[in-house]
């Protein structure tokens, strides 16, 4: 008893703070849905990365500037007396056991058979790819976020039709109970009456529960404190949802992450085709190098400086197959993108033409269940008036009363399902997630 008083004052606080709140629209949850998700940020920084990564690619195009240092021991070493200059010291041809050099070199590439060009437009393209996924991940994100919010907002309008529920029983209750202190009824009404009572009591404990369980979920997904109040809208609006069909599967073709990444992925298979063909196309380079170490230019014990400058050219000849092979390879890749890339498509048509099928059957069912509602409570009314006038039994009454709300939760049920569908349209389409 003492659990059930506590959760029945936690109840009632929580309904009372919610009434001072600010309502939450879906479209300001969805921003801080955005702000927040983890994935989001995530694929984020994955551009970020790729970004990183065209400059490192762009960075080979100038010049590279290395140092170095060495040192060794020798222990038989060279005996340069024989190229002592004359006059020179004799203390400065002497064998050298220590060799050491500091050096510095710089080197431009002139010709790489296009690798540079290659390594930068496969750099670009995984930043596109990056930010298809970017895309999808939003897309994909807000769909569930407008799941989880009109998911709330039908919990909170059943919540209330529990309460109607149980209201009405207990209309019903009152009336049985006069007719049986009257005596125009046996006490069987007023117990079944009382039975149908506990039950619209325990409904409405199930619905709490149900929707404080959904506003956890609100929160969790927009990063709010979990046991914490969210006013979400009293009940799911069925108004007229404004969609613009006009080339709707061209647009979709246009803006889906799946099909940008699809072509994204064809691009970078082409790159890395070129990447790979480069290797074989020859390199041509031309660098220069100082030093500082001993032994000198001339032998001498004594450290002195250096230089050289020079060209270089490589071209691989033979390789046992292996640049065949390779490239082989390459175009095998490129054939499965394109290959996956088809296939994207043709799912991407069939979405776009599902979507639309199943937004018309959510609007049809709406305005079905609406209708069935309005029957149902008129049916419920008139019921209900003729057992107060003794024209019909305690069991029509509740039957009635289980169909009105069964109808109710049938409606409830139909909205949040249209709103779902109004948002899987725009997914489909690609409308729904458009990058900053």
């Amino acid at each position: 008893m003492k659990k059930y008083i506590l959760f029945v004052f936690s109840a009632l606080c929580f309904s009372l703070s919610t009434q001072a709140q600010e309502v939450l629209k879906v479209t300001d949850y969805r921003q801080k849905v955005l702000e927040y998700n983890q994935d989001i940020q995530s694929a984020q920084m994955q551009i970020s990365a790729a970004d990183e990564y065209i400059k490192v690619a762009n960075s080979d195009k100038g010049p590279k500037i290395d140092a170095g240092a060495s040192y060794s021991y020798t222990g038989r070493p060279f005996d340069p007396t024989g190229f002592k200059p004359v006059g020179a010291p004799d203390d400065q041809w002497l064998p050298i056991h220590h060799n050491y050099n500091a050096n510095i070199t710089i080197k431009q590439d002139l010709y790489t058979g296009g690798r540079v060009k290659s390594a930068i437009k496969l750099a670009q393209m995984k930043k596109e790819i990056a930010t298809a996924h970017r895309d999808y991940t939003g897309s994909e994100l807000l769909f569930y976020a407008d799941k989880l919010y009109w998911k709330s907002v039908g919990d909170k309008e059943s919540l209330e039709l529990a309460r109607q529920y149980q209201n009405s029983v207990q209309t019903l209750v009152d009336v049985a109970k006069n007719k049986y202190e009257a005596e125009i009824v046996s006490r069987n009404d007023l117990l079944m009456a009382e039975v149908k009572l506990n039950e619209a009591e325990l409904e409405v404990l199930k619905a709490q529960n149900n929707y404080n369980i959904s506003i956890m979920n609100l929160n969790r997904l927009m990063g709010k404190e979990i046991i914490s109040t969210t006013v979400v809208e009293d009940t799911v609006d069925f108004s007229e949802f404004i969609f613009d069909t006009n080339d709707v599967v061209s647009r979709a073709l246009d803006q889906r992450a799946e099909i940008k990444q699809s072509v994204a992925q064809v691009k970078a298979t082409h790159a890395n085709a070129d990447l790979t063909a480069s290797k074989y196309k020859g390199n041509l380079h031309v660098f220069a190098k100082g030093l500082y170490g001993a032994p000198s230019p001339q032998l001498a014990n004594a450290p002195e400086g250096n230089y050289y400058a020079g060209a270089g050219f490589s071209i691989p000849i033979y390789h046992t197959g292996k640049k065949k092979r390779e490239l082989a390879a390459r175009k095998i890749e490129t054939e499965i993108a394109v290959l996956n890339k088809e296939k994207i498509t043709d799912q991407v048509i069939l979405d776009i033409n599902e979507a639309r099928y199943i937004l018309d059957e959510a609007a049809k069912r709406v305005e079905l269940t609406n209708a069935s509602l309005a029957k149902a409570d008129e049916n419920l009314k008139m019921i209900t008036d003729r057992y107060k006038d003794g024209l019909s039994p305690i069991i029509e009454v509740t039957d009635a009363q289980v169909n009105w709300q069964l109808a109710y939760a049938e409606y409830i049920d139909a909205k949040v399902k249209y709103k779902v569908a109004c948002t899987n349209i725009e997914k489909a389409s690609g409308d729904l997630y458009q990058s900053k």
